[in-house]
């Protein structure tokens, strides 16, 4: 049964066309298949002759198979690029619709030539954006700042972008003469100067001269009509997915800062203000073109910014996802209406390489493993997608990394967005490029979630008994008439039960392997379950000791603290003790002055009283001792043992009255 590509179903996001590199035709494990129409869409890949294993033959079904002596214009024409551009423009009185073309493949491919072309020959970028220059022509606007159409644009602008004309964008960048030059994916010279930089004097001769850009293949054949009665303006704007974050290819801050090293800042896909039903790369930097050339000095400007490295694989290999967009943006020139916006989008793909071909280590190996997973995220959205045309309703998931995000975010109506039924579908072409003679595995994972369909052909692996019995129908029995003789038939039934014998002693000795390994399996489950016991227990003695450990701090902590305490209480007590003492004698130096003020007697002393006194302070004094013998055997009795004791003073007691001396008069 003839397995034919099927029609691209309204929820599929691309069309995919493969490209073959060119190769010669011996030791190649794909093929195209021969069909009687001019175009074929089918190749068969096998799985080298170097290649023991046991293999299926897989068989790929693809829009269209570019083989390899297809030329740049054909792919330009045959992949439907240009009636995408048309869609992109929009027809008189109608927006135009968004637009997306993608390329992919292993490293080294054939991928930045088929987009980017090379030194020669243009590339499906360049020759789309000629189509767009020409299309637009007489109605295009040269915005300048200050003029009504920069101003109407720079608030039309959903992305909060950093929005430039070419003209100033190319005199920020090449004003100041540089000499460094980074590893780029531009494939054209740099030298001399352009006509677009206001001051002749200060010209870079770094910047991209238009002479030296590639013009071939020519597109003049190709006339795309645009709205008369409206007025376009193109803008163009770069950014790179690297370690799945996004980067603006056109802030200048390697080239500027001559710092290859430099930290970038990171953009934001997300949703703003302006743009709630659908998400924008917000901070971009976006330059207004005015001529095919600026554009292509934006670009030039843009691929010296991108990462590249050196592998294994690819000299200058690409070690980002390139995304390249140009916005035709459109409006009535009389009624001045709002901006339209459609979008191209051309992305340039990393290639997915194998480490061990690519020879990458350290940062670059890093770089690889972010390019590998986010390329198999693409391929389960991708396959999700292929899988939608039988009628299944399955979510893409693309949501997994940036790149995917990106590619198929805005593919889908949001639920908040009001003006989706007034936006066509978007149009999507994946070009695949695969070298037949490269690397077979990395070819093969590709090819499998890139085909619109896939048919798999399992080689047939013969079983014991046919390889037993084959030798009856292959050895010659009887040389002489060629019939089956007795002898013949014993001998072949002699052969068949020794080849039983010694499968069954096999046999034998892998079940007596097998219950070792059994016996071997469950010692180690054993000791793996004491060792977790064992475990337990050691975390729950380590866990009483700290609690105890704990205890005791906390309880040492506590007697310090009412130590403290005490000693804080004695110290007031002792305080409060002399303030007591300065009271009193203040107060007997106040009665003495007021009796000496009012009455003075003088008399002597009656013998008896003195003797009398005497006797009471030796009393006073031996009861003072005891009380203090007393206080002292508290003290030792208390609960802190740590408290310290406050002695009591002896003190004298003094008659303000005796120190009066009476006198008979």
């Amino acid at each position: 049964m003839t397995m034919e590509p099927p029609p691209k179903p309204s929820s599929a996001l691309f069309d995919v066309f493969l490209r073959l590199r060119p190769s010669s035709k011996s030791d190649r494990f794909l093929n195209v298949e021969e069909i009687e129409s001019e175009n074929p869409t089918h190749i068969t890949i096998k799985p080298p002759s170097t290649d023991g294993r046991k293999k299926a033959v897989e068989r790929f079904a693809f829009t269209r198979v570019f083989e390899e002596d297809a030329q740049q214009s054909d792919l330009f024409k045959g992949t439907g690029v240009v009636p995408m551009i048309e869609g992109v423009l929009g027809g008189r009185g109608r927006d135009g619709r968004d637009g997306l073309l993608a390329t992919l493949g292993v490293t080294g491919s054939g991928k930045s030539h088929t987009i980017l072309g090379t030194k020669s020959q243009r590339g499906l970028t360049q020759m789309a954006l000629d189509v767009l220059f020409r299309s637009t022509g007489n109605h295009l606007v040269q915005s300048f700042y200050g003029a009504p159409s920069f101003t109407s644009l720079l608030h039309a602008d959903v992305s909060e972008a950093h929005l430039l004309t070419a003209t100033a964008f190319l005199d920020s960048m090449y004003g100041d003469n540089q000499s460094e030059r980074f590893p780029s994916r531009a494939q054209t010279p740099m030298p001399d100067c352009s006509s677009f930089i206001t001051n002749p004097t200060s010209r870079s001769k770094n910047i991209p001269r238009p002479s030296a850009l590639p013009q071939t293949p020519s597109v003049d054949d190709i006339q795309l009509p645009a709205d008369p009665t409206a007025e376009y303006a193109i803008v163009v704007s770069m950014y790179e997915v690297y370690n799945d974050r996004i980067f603006d290819l056109l802030s200048g801050s390697m080239t500027k800062n001559k710092n290859s090293n430099l930290k970038r800042r990171a953009l934001l896909f997300k949703s703003t203000e302006k743009s709630p039903d659908r998400k924008v790369v917000a901070g971009l930097t976006k330059i207004i073109c005015g001529s095919l050339e600026e554009a292509q000095m934006v670009l030039e400007t843009g691929l010296m910014e991108r990462k590249v490295a050196g592998t294994g694989s690819n000299a200058v290999s690409s070690r980002s996802h390139g995304f390249f967009c140009v916005e035709v943006k459109k409006r009535d020139p009389h009624r001045k209406d709002p901006w339209s916006s459609s979008t191209l989008t051309i992305v340039d793909l990393a290639g997915s390489e194998r480490a061990r071909n690519a020879k990458t280590a350290g940062a670059t190996l890093a770089e690889a493993g972010k390019i590998n997973s986010s390329l198999m995220y693409l391929g389960q959205c991708m396959q999700m997608q292929s899988d939608n045309q039988d009628g299944s309703k399955n979510i893409v998931p693309f949501r997994q990394c940036k790149l995917t995000e990106l590619l198929f975010s805005n593919s889908f109506p949001s639920s908040n967005n009001t003006r989706h039924h007034q936006h066509h579908p978007q149009k999507s072409i994946m070009v695949v490029t695969a070298d037949p003679k490269g690397d077979y595995n990395a070819t093969s994972q590709i090819l499998r979630y890139s085909a619109l369909a896939r048919e798999v052909t399992v080689p047939r692996i013969p079983s014991t008994t046919s390889t037993i019995l084959s030798g009856s129908v292959l050895r010659p029995t009887s040389a002489s008439s060629g019939r089956t003789t007795p002898s013949a038939i014993i001998e072949e039934l002699e052969s068949a039960t020794a080849e039983i014998a010694r499968l069954t002693s096999e046999i034998e000795i892998f079940a007596l392997r097998l219950a070792e390994e059994t016996g071997r399996r469950k010692a180690a489950e054993q000791s793996w379950r004491a060792a977790e016991e064992h475990m337990q227990e050691v975390e729950q003695d380590v866990r009483d000791e700290c609690f105890a450990e704990m205890e005791s701090a906390v309880e040492a902590e506590r007697r310090r603290w009412q130590a403290a305490w005490d000693a804080e209480q004695d110290n007031n007590d002792m305080h409060m003790d002399r303030k007591i003492d300065v009271v009193i004698k203040a107060t007997k130096q106040q009665m003495r002055e007021q009796q000496r003020s009012t009455v003075e007697v003088f008399e002597d002393p009656d013998p008896e009283v003195k003797e009398r006194l005497e006797e009471l302070e030796r009393e006073n004094a031996v009861l003072r001792a005891k009380l203090e013998d007393k206080e002292r055997e508290a003290a030792a009795r208390s609960a802190s043992p740590v408290k310290k004791m406050r002695v009591l003073k002896a003190k004298k007691w003094e008659d303000p009255e005796a120190a009066l001396t009476l006198y008979d008069d």
